[in-house]
Order: structure tokens, then sequence, then C-alpha cells
């Protein structure tokens, strides 16, 4: 049987407040397709399905809709487990109903007999049987007897989680005497694993903690099919234990990095082939002096085109996030962000290197970027008296929310 893995949908994904649900609808309407034309017979999500544990009415409608179209397709299975984003209560919630449709969902972590999932391929035989690990949150994981702490308590209780699950589908398998192949998915950082700035991944833990290795997967599962890290890659180089990615770029750097891909694997000799996933926004970024910006806009205006604007000069421009703007008006690209490295690279050189960002307030911070730039007396005043009609505006709203 064939089987596609896929994971990190963040259905409900903004990207500089620019909601990115009309890419979602695409990107299932595509996966869909993908699963009809190489004839799939399962698909394996594995966590983060929405962006936050409240989706909107939009967002569960798209993931609901695709799940009900999928019942006109080959696929006659399909495992999905929460990740560190969705709400597994929320996910969970109509499981009993889905599990009728042969879509299996699963938001806590059950007893090793119960997370083990049959797939079947198009004749309705067993092809596989998948161990369906869901995110596990510490106080899932730990028991009162345990005489780790820390770093090694949390890796010990994922090992233990899945030797357990795998142990109960070696079970399971022998009873069915056939020879099938288990899987699992899991939703975690494996230690090793790269991820790029800006690309959305949250830290499940502080630090190195609940960073796991290759070794807490046991041998006797012969794929594991991995969320979390939003780039495709192997873990440890092992073949065998993969992210699959996210299937949409989480930022403007992702979006440099190429294609965003599913996995296909094939049962037969657990062969995994790459299908590149479609760019549905363009997304592009701009940098330079702010002629080389505005020059650059006036050229790619009229594309349908999200794009981040860095200005690397060295003289303030105090217009230049009206002029950025100005310049694609009129045109179909859009300009999401407007960013001054040269202010803040000045402002970080001149600061105290005993401040940062947490031990500084919103004032401080507006405060040195006044100081850190080429104003003059007068319009660093005005600037000020703008900035702090702004900050009562906010605070006086949120005092009233």
């Amino acid at each position: 049987m064939k089987f596609l893995h896929t994971s990190d949908w963040h259905i409900g994904l903004a990207l500089y407040g620019k909601k990115r649900l009309h890419e979602h609808a695409q990107f299932l309407d595509w996966l869909k397709d993908t699963i009809a034309k190489r004839s799939i017979d399962a698909l394996i999500v594995s966590g983060d399905v929405f962006d936050n544990g409240a989706p909107g009415g939009g967002a569960e409608t798209l993931y609901y809709d695709f799940l009900n179209g999928l019942q006109d397709t080959c696929c006659t299975a399909v495992v999905i487990v929460s990740g560190n984003h969705d709400s597994p209560r929320r996910l969970e919630a109509p499981a009993g109903f889905m599990k009728r449709l042969n879509i299996h969902v699963v938001g806590l972590p059950k007893s090793p007999g119960d997370g083990v999932i049959e797939l079947r391929d198009a004749s309705g035989e067993v092809g596989a049987l998948c161990c369906a690990v869901p995110y596990l949150r510490k106080h899932e994981m730990t028991r009162v007897d345990d005489d780790t702490d820390g770093d090694d308590l949390i890796a010990a209780a994922t090992k233990r989680y899945f030797g357990d699950i795998a142990q109960a589908a070696e079970e399971k398998r022998k009873a069915l005497g056939k020879d099938v192949p288990v899987i699992a998915t899991g939703h975690l950082f494996a230690a090793g694993a790269k991820t790029r700035e800006g690309d959305g991944t949250r830290e499940l833990y502080v630090g190195s903690l609940g960073q796991v290795g290759a070794d807490v997967f046991p041998e006797t599962l012969k794929y594991v099919a991995l969320g979390h890290i939003h780039g495709a890659q192997t873990v440890a180089g092992n073949q065998r234990i993969r992210y699959c990615g996210s299937p949409l770029a989480m930022s403007f750097s992702e979006a440099q990095a190429g294609a965003k891909c599913v996995l296909e694997v094939d049962t037969n000799g657990m062969q995994v082939t790459g299908i590149d996933v479609p760019a549905f926004q363009k997304m592009a970024r701009v940098s330079g002096s702010k002629q080389e910006i505005l020059a650059a806009l006036a050229e790619i205006k009229d594309e349908d085109v999200w794009l981040e604007v860095t200005y690397t000069g060295q003289d303030i421009s105090p217009t230049l996030a009206r002029d950025v703007h100005e310049a694609v008006s009129g045109g179909k690209a859009e300009v999401l962000s407007v960013r001054n490295n040269a202010v803040m690279n000045r402002i970080i050189e001149r600061g105290e290197t005993a401040q940062t960002l947490e031990t500084m307030s919103v004032a401080d911070v507006f405060l040195q970027c006044l100081n850190g730039s080429e104003m003059s007396a007068a319009q660093r005043e005005e600037m000020a008296a703008c900035f702090n009609e702004v900050l009562r505006e906010v605070e006086e709203r949120d005092a009233c929310e």
C-alpha cells in the first residue's frame, strides 16, 4: 500500500496579519487531487492541523470539507494526530463520528493497545499498522516513580511511550498473522533537526529540554512520520525517521528556500518519494537603499506577489514606509512588511551590552531608536509625541478588553 506523510498545515495562519485561508484551500484541493492521481491508500497528518487551539470558522470549514471530500477518493484511511499548536480535546471531539468514516483522530495519548490503528489497502486487507502518537505533553508522560529529571526525564518518558506502543503493535501484528510493516507518527523536536529563522516553529521546551534522539524510536518501526519542524529532512541521517515539513512557507525566509513537499511512502520496500507542493502565493524579498528598493518595486508592482522590504541604507528616511507603499499603489503587489535594518544595527552597536529586549520597556526601545537615528531635535520631539499618543491609545484599548 501507499500512504502520504504530511504535517504542520497550520490552517488559520496569518503572515504579518495577512490571512492565508486561500492558500490552504488551494493546498487541500491539490492534496485531494494528488491522492487520487497517485492512488494513495492512506493519509497521515503528523500534527499542527491548525495554527492555534481555537481556529476560526473558516479554518474548520476547510478542514472538515476536505475530510468529507476524501470519501470520494481511493484513500481508505486517514490518521490525524494533534501537534503543540492544536487543542487536543477540540481536535478529538468528533473522533467517534469520524472513526465511522475511517478517519482516526488522536488528540491525547492513548493506552498502547488503543493507539494502534489498522491501515487497509484498496482490497480491504491490512497493509500496515500505525502507532498514532500525538504531541506528548510533559504532564501526560511523566510518572511519580520516575527517577530522572530535566532533559533526561522527558527523553526517557518519550522513549518509554514509543516503546510501549511499538510493543503493542508487534503483538497485534503477530495476532494478524501477516508480516505487515509497523509505522508511527510523532510531533516533537528531534536532536539535530534543522530550523530556519522565522519559520514559525515554536520551542516545545526551554533550551534543549525535550529534544530526543533517534534512539527513542524502536527498530521495529519501519517508518516514523514526524511533524513540528517545517523543513523536510531525515533525523540523524536515518532514512526511516523523517520530517516532511510544512506544505506552506511559514515566512519569507522559507519562501526563498525552495519547494515544499509531502512524502509518499510505498510499504513495498518502504520507498520514500518527495512530491513538490506548488507555491500558491508568490512571496519575495526586496532590500537595498531607498532608491534600489523603489526601482525594484516599480518592476514588480503589477505581479501578484507579497513583499517583505528591508532598508539597508544609512541615511534616515522618515517617509520610507509611505514611499514604499505608494510605489506599489495601483498594482497587484502588496507590501506586508517594511524593515529598517540599518537603524536597528546602529542601535545594537551603540547600546549597552547588558540590555536586551526582555529587560527594556517599549518606551526604552523607541528612545534607543530615536537616539540611533540622525534626526534633528525637532523631528525627534515630534516623533516622540506621536509615539506617546499611539502608546496611550493601545494601553487604553487593552484596559477595556
